[in-house]
């Protein structure tokens, strides 16, 4: 075989290598994302290929949320890792240390069995307007969520270096904040579903705590 087929065959496995990653990325803990996807909200994050949102998953068929969630017009998704640091809180706040006391525990179970967690616990994450990065303002937006309860949406510039070392284009980031005092970053934005034509997906960062909120905001 002579040097140029074998450099040319090189060349094409690289290139083929780099297409077949570029097609796999699908979400990822740093937010890696299709940017459109032809699945509804829910065939999205159930077919997750790290089973991210396989708790969530599991919350939204307990309380019948299949439909209302793929019929909706923005989702800001908690992922497992979310509802598993409302788990430890929750396990925390039953043991406060009491010598001599026998260690409470708090599963998935119990929170499906808790009278105070209900179809709202999803649904104040859920609103009936496509909310899109590009259109969220910097002084922020404030929308009843479908659990009733009102939630500002702003986008906030990023002062993170690591952003600007090859552009001074300005990086902007979705946060979800509830009633007024607590930012969420969002990991992933803009996941648009149904071609389009469906809920758009925001993923929340991993330290987000389910139903409660991890971030105050410093006056």
């Amino acid at each position: 075989m002579n040097l140029f087929l074998k450099n040319s065959i090189i060349v094409l496995i690289l290139f083929l290598s780099i297409t077949a990653c570029t097609q796999d990325d699908y979400l990822t803990d740093s937010g890696v994302a299709k940017a459109e996807t032809e699945l509804t909200a829910y065939d999205y994050l159930k077919a997750h290929k790290y089973q991210m949102f396989d708790t969530l998953i599991t919350l939204i068929d307990h309380y019948d949320l299949k439909e209302t969630i793929n019929s909706s017009g923005t989702f800001f998704a908690p992922d497992d890792y979310s509802i598993k640091r409302f788990l430890e809180a929750k396990e925390k706040a039953l043991n406060p240390g009491s010598p001599g006391e026998v260690p409470k525990t708090y599963t998935l179970d119990d929170l499906l069995n808790d009278p105070t967690i209900t179809s709202h616990s999803i649904l104040q994450y859920v609103f009936k307007e496509k909310i899109l990065l590009n259109s969220a303002t910097t002084a922020g937006t404030e929308y009843k969520t479908l659990a009733d309860t009102l939630i500002t949406v702003k986008r906030i510039k990023t002062d993170d270096k690591v952003y600007y070392e090859h552009s001074d284009t300005p990086v902007y980031f979705l946060y979800y904040c509830k009633d007024g005092k607590i930012n969420e970053v969002c990991q992933t934005s803009d996941i648009l579903t149904q071609n389009g034509n469906g809920t758009v997906l925001h993923v929340l960062n991993n330290s987000h705590v389910f139903n409660l909120f991890s971030k105050e905001v410093k006056k």
